[in-house]
């Protein structure tokens, strides 16, 4: 039996199979809440043009290691203009999603992901980062899993990443998954493309 059920045009997993309820028109109002390795519970949902006060405050707790193993880049500080690029995606080219835990009965984002596409191309480029407090507890492969789930019911059959070789926590993402993964190492990143239509899920 599905554990499951959806309200307010919202899903909710317990089990974690987004495979099993997800319908193409409603990627902008997904939602799954998961459960971590320590017990506590996060939603992984999609992002929305509100979020962009949350975001800004997600990524002051980001280490600059950790955002340039990201973006290649330290800067944490966004304007407004890259603030609605990031908040404000389409869903069918550009998908996001972000991961928010309760803390203080505020809801904080300490993740996210997207995935972005060229038109009608059945291969996307996909990226997450994960603040510094809650790596290692699986946010990042609960991020994965979900965009991988997407993505193949928009017609997506492969990713690909542009990874900094120190970013050890993104290639374990990859090579855990389940999927087929192949790396190709260049001057100063690894080239990564995950095959999303094989025949055992994430």
């Amino acid at each position: 039996m599905n554990d499951s059920f959806r309200s307010r045009g919202m899903f909710f997993l317990r089990n974690g199979d987004a495979s099993l309820i997800m319908e193409k028109n409603d990627i902008a109002n997904y939602s799954v809440v998961e459960r971590l390795r320590d017990g506590r519970l996060v939603t992984i949902r999609s992002i929305r043009p509100d979020d962009k006060g949350r975001v800004t405050d997600a990524l002051l707790k980001v280490s600059s290691e950790s955002l340039y193993r990201r973006t290649f880049s330290a800067k944490r500080v966004l304007g407004d203009d890259e603030l609605e690029q990031l908040t404000g995606v389409d869903f069918k080219n550009i998908v996001a999603l972000v991961a928010v835990m309760s803390d203080e009965a505020q809801d904080r984002i300490v993740g996210g992901g997207r995935y972005i596409r060229a038109g009608a191309s059945p291969k996307a480029e996909v990226a997450f980062l994960i603040d510094d407090a809650h790596q290692g507890l699986g946010i990042g492969s609960r991020i994965f899993k979900h965009l991988v789930a997407i993505a193949r019911a928009s017609g997506i059959v492969q990713f690909e990443a542009e990874v900094l070789p120190s970013n050890e926590g993104m290639l374990r993402v990859f090579t855990r998954s389940g999927l087929p993964v192949a790396r190709t190492t260049l001057r100063d990143s690894v080239h990564v493309t995950i095959e999303l239509n094989a025949s055992h899920a994430p």
